[in-house]
This record gives structure tokens, sequence and C-alpha cells, in this order.
């Protein structure tokens, strides 16, 4: 009887720390695919309607999967969001454009929703900056990629001061769940594409 108050009370005491999760949600091996598919530290050539070309290169990524309850934290949240994601760097000739994309699954959410940044365009919604997952086919030439994630005026807006240049002013961009970034459209009309994606000629390729 004694052992199992202490149990209680330790658990209770757990509790009030935060260090015991209450609410937890995970992210299925499907899921996962939206980080597991991308290469790290490979360089990846994306080719303009203008004829240059950029190398991507994807530098970290995460995947916060855990199914442990138990935690230390100063922190007094008893929700864990399961959550993946990754880093990647766009270089030319000119600068270099930082991006960002994770998928996450909030405890007080029915679905994935995720966050997307490059250059100076972010999502951004009532939570967190997290907008609701939802994914499109989108045709490169006769290439359909299936999962892809579009980020553009209707889900996303300009949130740093890096706007004020006109190099990271980002009109729309596009995730794809097996390739990673595979097009990005700058405000001056210049298009890029994932090369190995392209047909012969870029000219009228996108939907």
């Amino acid at each position: 009887m004694k052992y199992k108050l202490l149990i209680w009370v330790i658990s209770i005491a757990a509790v009030m720390q935060g260090c015991i999760y209450i609410h937890m949600t995970h992210l299925s091996d499907d899921d996962l695919e939206w980080t597991n598919s991308i290469p790290l530290y490979s360089e990846i050539t994306l080719k303009s309607n203008n004829g240059r070309t950029v190398s991507v290169r994807y530098q970290k990524k995460f995947i916060n999967n855990s199914t442990d309850r138990f935690f230390i934290s100063s922190a007094c949240n008893t929700d864990y969001d399961a959550n993946t994601g990754y880093w990647f760097e766009i270089k030319d000739s000119l600068k270099t454009l930082s991006g960002y994309f994770s998928i996450r699954r909030p405890v007080k959410k029915n679905n994935l929703w995720y966050m997307a940044k490059l250059g100076a365009r972010s999502t951004i919604d009532e939570y967190d900056f997290l907008s609701p997952l939802v994914t499109h086919s989108y045709a490169i030439g006769n290439h359909i990629i299936n999962d892809c994630v579009i980020t553009d005026s209707s889900n996303a807006r300009y949130v740093s001061d890096l706007a004020n240049y006109p190099y990271y002013r980002i009109e729309k961009f596009v995730i794809s769940k097996e390739y990673g970034l595979i097009y990005y459209k700058r405000e001056d009309g210049e298009e890029f594409f994932r090369e190995d994606l392209l047909p012969d000629s870029v000219d009228n390729t996108t939907n």
C-alpha cells in the first residue's frame, strides 16, 4: 500500500514539474518520408527560365517523434507535438537564400500542419506560423510530381526585414515530399526548376 502511494505521489509531482507528457502525437512512416527522402549535404541543381543555374544544399534535418512520456525540462508543457523537418540553402553567383521546411502533428489539431520559409516569405497562421498541410500535384513540363506543398501569397507572407531587398522577395515556392524543393519564382519573374525534372526546354513548363 505504501509503495503504491509513493508511486502515486511521485507521478503527481512529476506532472506538476512538467516531466510527463499527458498528450502525445506520433508521425507515421509515411509522414516521415517528408524528411527521410531528403539527401543531406548533396548539391542539387536548379535551372532558371533565363538559363542561370543555382545549387540547393540540404544542411540539416531533424526528427522529433518520441514515444517516451518522461522528459526533463523546466517548462511545464505536457503536450508533445511530433515533428520533423530540414534546413537548406540556395547558392548562386549573387547571394545565398536560406530555406526551411517542417511538418508537425499538433495535439490540438486533427491533421498535419507545416511550416515553410524561403528568403523573406514564410507561412504564417493563427497557430505558431503553421499552415494546414494541403498537398497538390505539380507539373514541370510533362512530369507530374505528387504530394507537393505550394507556398505563395495565399498561405504565406513576408515576415522579416529581408523583404526590403528584392533578392529575397520570393513570390512562390514548391516543396515535394519525394524531392524537396523543386521550384521557386522570384518577384522579377525569374523561375527556377529542379534540373533533373526538366524537359529539354523550361519555357512555359509550370502549371
